[in-house]
C-alpha cells in the first residue's frame, strides 16, 4: 500500500496530531457559545430531561423550516470542514457512524435526547430491504437538502412474535418535516435521488420498550434488543463473557436471569446455557415454570426443543441455580 510521504510524516508526529485535535476541540467549544447555537443546546438539555418540545423554542425552531436549521448548523459544520481540511488526521470531535449509503454525525446529546446530521446517498438503495426497525422514541427530522422516497410505517397489531404493519409511501424534499412518537411508528428510506441531508432529533422514552425489527413481507419478528442504554451495556457485557468462554461467569449470569427486564433475563439465560449446560438448564427449567415471567411459554418451548435434541437432559434432576 502506498502512503503519501506527507501523510506518513503526520502519522509519525504525535505532537502534531495532538495539536490538530486540540484545534478541533477549541473550535467546537467556541461554536457552542455562538449566539445561535447556545440557546439550542440549552433547550436540548431541557428536552433531554423531559421538557416538552413546545417549551423549547430555540430547539423547536430548527425544525420549523430548513432555513432556520441551516443558519444555526452551517457555521459549525463550515468551521469543522476548514479545520479538518487543514488537519486531516485530527480526531473528529463528535460521535459518528458511517456505512455504505449512510453517514451520521451526532452534534449534541443531553440526557435522553440527541441531535445530529444524517446523510443518505444513492448507495442507500433500500427497496430490497425487508426489515423495519421500531425503537421506542420520539423522532423529529427536517430535510435540509435533497429528495428521497420513503415509507412511513405503523404497527396496527402486535403479538409476541408477529406484527401487522401499515405502510404508506411518499417523496420528501427540502423543508419537509417528519415527526412521530412511540414504539409503533417508524420510517424507512427506500430510494435517494442523489443525496438526502436531514437534521434529526430523537428522544428515548423514560422506560423504553425493546427495539424490535420485523420482516415487512411476513410481519415476523426478526430481532429484539433492549431500548435502554444501560441494559444494552449489560447485554454487551454478557455477550463478551460468552465469547470469552468464561465458565466462571455462569453463576453471575444465572443470577441475572432472576430479575430485570424480560429481554435482559433472556439474554442472560442464553449465555448461561452456552457456558454451563447444568446451570443454564436449571435456570431455564425455573423460568419455564414461573407464571410471573412473560416469556415462560417461550422458555417452556425452548426446554422442550432442547430435550428433544438432547434426550439426556430429561434425565437431569433440577439442580439449584448458582445464583
Amino acid at each position: 500500500m502506498h502512503i503519501d510521504p506527507q501523510i506518513g510524516a503526520l502519522r509519525g508526529d504525535t505532537a502534531a496530531q495532538r495539536a490538530m485535535s486540540e484545534a478541533v476541540v477549541q473550535i467546537v467549544a467556541e461554536c457552542r457559545k455562538d449566539a445561535g447555537l447556545a440557546p439550542v443546546l440549552r433547550d436540548l438539555e431541557a428536552y433531554g430531561s423531559g421538557a416538552r418540545l413546545d417549551d423549547c423554542p430555540a430547539l423547536k425552531g430548527l425544525f420549523a423550516n430548513g432555513g432556520a436549521a441551516m443558519r444555526v448548523i452551517a457555521p459549525l459544520v463550515g468551521r469543522l470542514v476548514e479545520v479538518h481540511r487543514a488537519c486531516p488526521l485530527a480526531q473528529l470531535a463528535f460521535r459518528h457512524q458511517s456505512r455504505p449509503g449512510f453517514h451520521f454525525l451526532q452534534l449534541a446529546a443531553k440526557g435522553r435526547a440527541a441531535m445530529g446530521l444524517a446523510l443518505h446517498d444513492d448507495q442507500a438503495v433500500q427497496d430490497a430491504s425487508t426489515v423495519a426497525t421500531f425503537p421506542d422514541s420520539e423522532w423529529d427530522e427536517i430535510v435540509l437538502a435533497g429528495t428521497a422516497d420513503i415509507a412511513l410505517l405503523e404497527i396496527r397489531g402486535e403479538r409476541r412474535d408477529h406484527a401487522v404493519i401499515d405502510r404508506s409511501c411518499r417523496t420528501i424534499g427540502a423543508g419537509d418535516r417528519l415527526s412521530f412518537a412511540g414504539a409503533a411508528k417508524s420510517r424507512m428510506v427506500r430510494r435517494v435521488h442523489g443525496r438526502l441531508l436531514t437534521l434529526r432529533l430523537t428522544r428515548i422514552a423514560p422506560r423504553p420498550r425493546p427495539t424490535r425489527q420485523y420482516d415487512l413481507a411476513t410481519g415476523r419478528l426478526v430481532h429484539r434488543a433492549s431500548g435502554d442504554r444501560h441494559e444494552s451495556r449489560d447485554e454487551m457485557m454478557m455477550a463478551l463473557l460468552g465469547r470469552m468462554r468464561r465458565k466462571d461467569a455462569a453463576p453471575v449470569l444465572a443470577a441475572l436471569t432472576r430479575s430485570g427486564s424480560d429481554h435482559l433475563r433472556w439474554q442472560a439465560l442464553r449465555e448461561c446455557l452456552a457456558l454451563d449446560s447444568a446451570a443454564g438448564f436449571a435456570a431455564l427449567d425455573r423460568i419455564a415454570t414461573d407464571p410471573t415471567y412473560d416469556l415462560a411459554p417461550e422458555a417452556g418451548a425452548l426446554r422442550a426443543r432442547l430435550v428433544e435434541a438432547y434426550p439426556q437432559l430429561a434425565r437431569w434432576e433440577p439442580v439449584p441455580c448458582p445464583a
